[in-house]
């Protein structure tokens, strides 16, 4: 059944939503391993038991800058990373089983060649700021990564995309130079966070407004942040009233806020103290595999001999 956990929770959002049938969710479970008894019983449990909502999680988190910003085109410390997804939402994201799934978009499909997308917007999303999210916004926001005056980090990843434009207010086209199959999964890059636009075809980034699960009430970058449910999430949840991410650079800090009960989860764990921690009851380990991968450049164009 842990193998399966990415698909059992995959499986249980939908039964919250009413996004999938008793029959089809039976079926999908026991295809994957589990009886029809303990599949019958998981949506007995999954479909009908909501979680409760309330608290505050307190998540201490590692590489944060002071120099930090909430422009998303420099984004790339886990700090600026981490909180755009809690107050910002981009069109598509990926689920818990590594499939790809809607957060602003609603619905995408291509032209044959695929050189047209069209995304169709939620159109329950709204800003923190109290705003309706439309195709002007998200426009805005991809275009900010677009240009020759750009510094985005995110710029080459749409250096094929010729135009972008809307078709009412709530249905954004894409329009690629080339075909390209695989635009959607492009949108959940963490640079590509929908900001909302201003007049003149720009983003407001710097105040901070977004449209994600969490609304920023303060913070202080490479010091904390704290955030509180934003009501107008058009997505599942969030079951917490409030969040706060507390930076710790330092391992040994990290470590020691979680097991002083000083926050109630960490992002990184040193590999040197993995099996120490493992070994507590209070203390559950979430491993997830990871395409990154640490090289070792040499001086290749030096002899040693």
């Amino acid at each position: 059944m842990k193998g399966n956990q990415p698909l059992l929770d995959q499986l249980s959002v939908a039964a919250r939503r009413g996004d999938i049938s008793r029959r089809d969710f039976l079926s999908t479970a026991t295809a994957a391993g589990f009886s029809t008894t303990l599949a019958t019983n998981l949506w007995s449990s999954q479909a009908f038991a909501q979680p409760q909502r309330g608290g505050t999680f307190r998540w201490g988190i590692h590489d944060g800058n002071t120099g930090d910003t909430h422009d998303p085109g420099t984004y790339v410390s886990r700090q600026q990373i981490y909180l755009a997804h809690q107050h910002r939402s981009y069109l598509t994201l990926i689920e818990p089983d590594n499939s790809l799934g809607p957060d602003l978009a609603t619905d995408w499909e291509a032209t044959p060649n695929a050189a047209e997308w069209t995304f169709e917007l939620n159109r329950k999303a709204t800003f923190h700021s109290g705003r309706a999210v439309t195709s002007k916004d998200v426009i805005a926001s991809l275009n900010h990564h677009r240009g020759d005056t750009s510094n985005s980090s995110a710029k080459s990843l749409l250096t094929d995309v010729d135009d972008i434009v809307a078709d009412g207010d709530h249905t954004v086209v894409v329009k690629l130079l080339r075909g390209n199959a695989d635009l959607p999964w492009l949108m959940t890059d963490y640079h590509l966070a929908i900001c909302p636009a201003r007049d003149d075809g720009t983003i407001d980034w710097e105040s901070g407004d977004g449209c994600g699960p969490f609304k920023i009430e303060r913070g202080e970058f490479g010091v904390q942040w704290e955030l509180t449910r934003h009501d107008g999430w058009h997505l599942e949840g969030p079951y917490f009233d409030k969040l706060e991410l507390v930076v710790f650079n330092d391992p040994i800090a990290r470590e020691t806020a979680l097991l002083s009960g000083d926050v109630d989860a960490i992002s990184l764990v040193e590999l040197k103290n993995l099996k120490t921690l493992e070994q507590r009851t209070d203390i559950e380990i979430d491993n997830v595999p990871s395409g990154a991968a640490i090289t070792l450049p040499m001086h290749c164009d030096v002899n040693f001999r």
